[in-house]
């Protein structure tokens, strides 16, 4: 197979880079299909092409190999680069925001954790010392300091286990001090539609948050 391929397009040119072919091959053949392209096309001013890579994705120094072909040729001009890929940071986001992480340990006062997803806490957090995550928090450990489940924002996240010693709660923008109370390892906090933060009991998830009692009966 050609390391690149021509095709015409209403507008312009196609130009398909094969996801197998190393990048030198890409240059050599993308140097001498656009010299035949300038002979053929030496009357107009302006050539659009669209470039589509496959299951290649450009990073930046190959991009710019690549551009210095077209360099030569200031009539030509590279309009979209289209891949069937994603890029690596966005996807790693996004398993990283439905992952659960599995955290023990101790945690003093004035050290803080932070994680993106879901925590299974199973370690023990000190006073003064704060567990915070983008999802929700499943305790199954001892605290006593600062839970922060929702930290950028989701208000359907929850904090699921025994509260019954920490200092305080927040769930998104909404916090709560622990005083005396009957929190068990049953208790599911969470934020209601008035935008309070109730407590219920672990079963309740399963209408409130469906997806989440999923998960947890999962664990």
């Amino acid at each position: 197979m050609d390391a690149v391929t021509l095709k015409g397009r209403k507008s312009g040119f196609e130009l398909q880079l094969a996801s197998e072919a190393s990048l030198d091959e890409v240059v050599a053949s993308l140097t001498t299909l656009l010299a035949r392209v300038a002979g053929d096309t030496k009357d107009q001013s302006n050539v659009d092409f669209v470039l589509e890579t496959g299951d290649r994705l450009l990073n930046e120094a190959q991009a710019k190999a690549v551009q210095a072909v077209f360099d030569a040729y200031p009539q030509f001009e590279i309009k979209t680069i289209h891949a069937d890929v994603a890029a690596i940071e966005p996807l790693r986001a996004h398993f990283e925001a439905k992952a659960t992480h599995l955290v023990g340990g101790i945690l003093r006062s004035g050290q803080e954790a932070d994680y993106t997803g879901d925590v299974l806490f199973l370690g023990n957090l000190h006073r003064g010392a704060t567990l915070r995550t983008t999802g929700s928090i499943f305790v199954m450990g001892t605290v006593e300091g600062l839970l922060i489940a929702g930290a950028l924002g989701d208000q359907a996240a929850v904090i699921v286990g025994d509260i019954s010693r920490a200092a305080q709660i927040r769930i998104a923008d909404t916090l709560e001090i622990i005083d005396k109370n009957s929190y068990t390892a049953q208790t599911t906090s969470y934020i209601d539609d008035l935008h309070a933060l109730v407590h219920g009991k672990v079963p309740e998830l399963s209408k409130l948050r469906p997806k989440l009692f999923r998960k947890l009966e999962e664990m």
